[in-house]
């Protein structure tokens, strides 16, 4: 699969936008991949100033894609998206159920800390497993996450047996997490 970031199919209108240079105030253009555009005027780079940097989170070519990123920029980053998941299904499953997510979600971090680390695929599918089926979408897409295609994650999820427990899901991702690192 190409990296959906880089992938024009998925590229809404604002992904090419212009700004003013901040040398020279010369009009620049910018595709979002673009991490700096020369000044065809005063000829001084300038930076994106919309590169986000949070498909390095949990994107597995991540590295292949930016290079290397400083690991707090990364941990950060997880760190957001992990709560902002949270936060979103915390209203949509019962507490018990909730809680339990939490606690293996926990266990699923602390599994793959020692190897490259939880991808944010793994992430979404493990809080959105629970949901019921006409629910996962809705709750996916009020994420805004771009970089992750639905249609990929919604085939990764029908590979999953149903019914799993939260404990028996983090079992089932670790193997996968690590069938994706040989």
């Amino acid at each position: 699969m190409k990296c959906p970031g880089q992938d024009l199919r998925y590229w809404r209108e604002d992904a090419i936008f212009e700004v003013f240079c901040p040398f020279c105030k010369e009009t620049m253009e910018f595709f979002r991949d673009d991490t700096v555009r020369r000044c065809s005027k005063c000829g001084k780079p300038v930076p994106n100033p919309r590169m986000d940097f949070g498909c390095a989170v949990y994107c597995k070519y991540a590295e292949a894609c930016l290079g290397e990123l400083p690991q707090e920029l990364i941990k950060e980053k997880a760190n957001l998206l992990k709560g902002r998941l949270l936060s979103s299904l915390e209203n949509r499953i019962s507490r018990d159920l909730f809680q339990r997510v939490e606690k293996n979600l926990a266990a699923l971090e602390k599994a793959l800390s020692g190897k490259r680390g939880l991808t944010g695929s793994s992430l979404i599918i493990f809080l959105i497993y629970y949901l019921p089926e006409k629910g996962e979408e809705t709750f996916y897409k009020s994420l805004g996450l771009p970089h992750l295609p639905w249609e990929d994650l919604k085939a990764e999820l029908e590979r999953i047996p149903k019914g799993l427990s939260p404990d028996e899901l983090r079992e089932y991702l670790i193997k996968r997490e690590e069938l994706q690192d040989e």
